[in-house]
């Protein structure tokens, strides 16, 4: 059973290009607006990650699914993925500033303020680190928002004022803009009106000045100029910038829709390029269901065992028959085909064996379960199922599967234990009781507890950690 389970794990390579296709074609998704196809594909990418042990592309993709559930998404869930992105991109202090300065955005929404702040210095540290400027400007504007938010005006103004000198080297109009109208806005708030006057009076300078394009993006601060124009009695101003407010807003709506149709056309010419991708991760996840199916069928029989010994003799019957219809067929195919036949024959003498060996495991479950609670119940159902093969040597093999290196990782680190110490430690993974190790190693339940206790004492209290690649 364990073979069968270790026959699920996919390739590692096979799974790190799926994790990294599924991540490139999301972001393709997400740029033509199928959000939700989006979605699906980060979480395949996710997956497939970790099937790999490909830390990077998981942290891209956790960040991306958290970023897309927003800030009305389960706090636990969305706090739990920002948190795994960040420490997930490592060394990558760019992308881990991004991931909590995100992280600080999702608590100071909730008006967790003291949470928010202490992503945010921990963002910082790694934008600093990172040496990159527009991720400093980028923290600087989130610390605004939350001391704006939290109705510290000062502490809000001096951060504006750390993201206005990160821009300089970078200053563009968008940004004197951005600097123009929140400070504006924080003064106004502080209820000092000429500062406040002052800076929006720069913004609606800048605004008059700016080309159609500049004008189109940043239609929104009108809506600030009407109002500030209607505080100082000037109706008519205020109507005009209303109205230019209004024009942009309708302009804006109407090119959302023609991207919403550009949208669907790409999604269209890219379906191609798509339903590639998707048949080569379907054939795949075809070939895992079905391993996977047939080792849950594998565990499901063991579990019930006791089930079907009530139906074996239904059961011996029903493969009697079969193997009886089977060798009639084989018969008119003989006469067509001697190497078929063959096949066919040989074919036939496995399916005996392997109804002789199932028949031998009934009966040695039978007797065990009836009453002869002494029978090395273990060790014959392993002779049942290895015959001649050394049992030690067969279980070596399938621990060996599952956990590379590990007898060498144990004899290197405790080259002091001896067989059974060994063996003890091994058969500890399989979550044997300790009248089934007895059994196993041929012994009584007392000396079990003798070898454990001289494993324990000469492994100390450190641990043997085992990952399904290595040994730690």
């Amino acid at each position: 059973m364990l073979l069968a389970f270790s026959s699920c794990r996919p390739n590692p390579q096979e799974a790190r290009q799926d994790a990294r296709d599924a991540l490139e074609n999301a972001r393709i998704q997400l740029d033509s607006g199928n959000k939700m196809e989006a979605m699906r594909l980060f979480k395949e990418a996710e997956r497939y990650g970790l099937l790999a042990d490909d830390t990077l592309t998981v942290a891209h993709a956790r960040f991306n699914i958290a970023h897309y559930l927003g800030y009305y998404a389960d706090k636990e869930e969305v706090v739990l993925l920002f948190r795994a992105a960040a420490e997930g991109f490592g060394n990558d202090y760019v992308n881990k500033a991004e991931a909590l300065k995100e992280l600080g955005d999702f608590y100071q929404f909730h008006r967790k303020y003291d949470s928010a702040a202490y992503y945010l210095n921990q963002a910082m540290a790694y934008a600093e680190q990172s040496g990159s400027m527009a991720e400093k400007r980028n923290v600087f504007s989130a610390f605004y928002a939350m001391y704006f938010n939290a109705g510290e005006y000062e502490k809000s103004a001096e951060y504006l004022q750390k993201y206005w000198q990160a821009s300089q080297d970078d200053l563009t109009v968008e940004r004197r803009m951005y600097y123009y109208h929140d400070m504006g806005n924080i003064f106004y708030k502080m209820g000092s009106m000429d500062s406040a006057y002052y800076y929006y009076d720069r913004l609606e300078e800048l605004l008059l000045r700016a080309d159609d394009k500049t004008k189109e993006k940043s239609y929104w601060f009108f809506v600030t100029l009407s109002g500030i124009a209607e505080d100082q009695g000037q109706f008519e101003k205020a109507c005009q910038y209303h109205y230019l407010w209004m024009e942009g807003d309708v302009h804006d709506e109407i090119e959302n829709k023609k991207n919403n149709l550009a949208a669907i056309s790409q999604k269209y010419d890219s379906a191609v390029m798509q339903n590639e991708l998707n048949e080569k991760i379907i054939r795949k996840q075809r070939i895992i269901i079905i391993i996977s199916g047939l080792a849950a069928l594998v565990m499901a029989a063991f579990l019930v065992s006791q089930v079907r010994l009530a139906k074996r003799r239904k059961r011996e019957a029903e493969i009697n028959a079969e193997l009886f219809h089977f060798k009639q067929q084989n018969k008119a195919l003989v006469q067509k085909d001697a190497e078929h036949e063959q096949l066919q024959q040989d074919y036939a003498d496995r399916l005996s064996d392997a109804l002789m060996k199932e028949q031998r495991i009934m009966l040695l479950l039978d007797n065990y379960l009836n009453g002869n609670k002494k029978a090395h119940l273990l060790k014959d159902l392993e002779a049942s199922v290895y015959g001649d093969k050394n049992h030690w040597e067969a279980m070596l093999e399938v621990v060996d599967q599952l956990y590379p290196d590990l007898m060498a990782t144990l004899q290197q680190k405790y080259p002091d234990l001896e067989e059974d110490e060994l063996k003890s430690y091994i058969l500890s993974f399989f979550k044997l009781s300790r009248q089934e190790e007895a059994d196993y190693l041929g012994t009584t339940v007392n000396m079990v507890d003798k070898i454990r206790g001289r494993r324990r004492k000469k492994m100390g209290k450190s641990k043997v950690l085992v990952t399904t690649n290595t040994i730690q």
